[in-house]
């Protein structure tokens, strides 16, 4: 129950969040176990209903809790780290994912999303690296043994891969059919970062509550011959998803 005497310091929904939390670092409650409704723990804590909801939207949106519509509350499981590598080499799947994934077990599929042609100034940065007028912007969702981790927007020359929708469905990634359909292998230029929240859209995509925290990554890649082709945008959930650098040391020149 949460102490009368901290209330006037802390709001009593974080008291309640604090109460939740110790029960999750404790093994009181572990992945994939079932809240309380509601009213429950309400009743137990001694607390208005909204006070529990509110503690619980806010362990949803650090990912320590996941709702599932229909279902009630569940603990989510814990973030798991896959080694991604990002180099010169040619991209067998999106970003190295593919075999990320394969090597613990577990599948990755692409889901096509939606697929238009966009209007010049409608995606600047995109536009920054493909100068072709005519754009074609794919989204779509990877999803981790069938949960949706990763929301995608890629822009690319609609001429070079004029008819591509044909080939997006049942699971084939992005780029699987550059590949296989168009003979055009994709490298990595660069990536870049940053810390954002889910917009009602990506949160919908991504199965989250809108302004959870995520993770957004923006790209380039470049065909055989060096020529920017394709442009990435990807809202990555950052209760499953963390990227980790890995740095090499150069051994030093040798003084003899």
């Amino acid at each position: 129950m949460p102490s009368k005497t901290s209330a006037a310091r802390v709001p009593l929904y974080r008291q309640v969040q604090d109460i939740l939390l110790q029960r999750l670092d404790s093994g009181v409650l572990g992945p994939g176990d079932r809240l309380p409704p509601e009213t429950d723990l309400a009743a137990e804590l001694r607390v208005n209903r909204l006070t529990v909801r509110q503690a619980i939207g806010e362990l949803t949106r650090a990912g320590r809790l996941v709702t599932r519509q229909g279902s009630g509350t569940f603990v989510a499981p814990p973030p798991q780290h896959f080694p991604i590598e990002l180099a010169a080499s040619y991209i067998s799947g999106p970003d190295g994912l593919t075999d990320a994934f394969a090597a613990v077990g577990r599948t990755l599929t692409e889901s096509l999303v939606a697929s238009k042609i966009v209007l010049r100034g409608s995606a600047p940065q995109a536009e920054e690296y493909l100068p072709e007028r005519r754009l074609r912007r794919i989204d779509t969702v990877l999803e981790v043994d069938g949960e949706p981790w990763f929301a995608n927007s890629v822009w690319m020359d609609d001429r070079r891969f004029a008819g591509i929708d044909r080939h997006l469905g049942d699971g084939v990634s992005l780029y699987t059919v550059w590949r296989n359909v168009y003979g055009v292998r994709l490298k990595a230029a660069w990536r870049s970062f940053a810390a954002a929240a889910a917009s009602p859209r990506v949160a919908e995509l991504l199965e989250i509550p809108a302004g959870a925290p995520i993770l957004m990554r923006d790209g380039l890649n470049l065909d055989e011959d060096d020529t920017p082709t394709v442009y990435i945008n990807r809202a990555c959930r950052s209760d499953r998803v963390r990227f980790v650098a890995n740095y090499t040391s150069k051994s030093e020149p040798s003084t003899s």
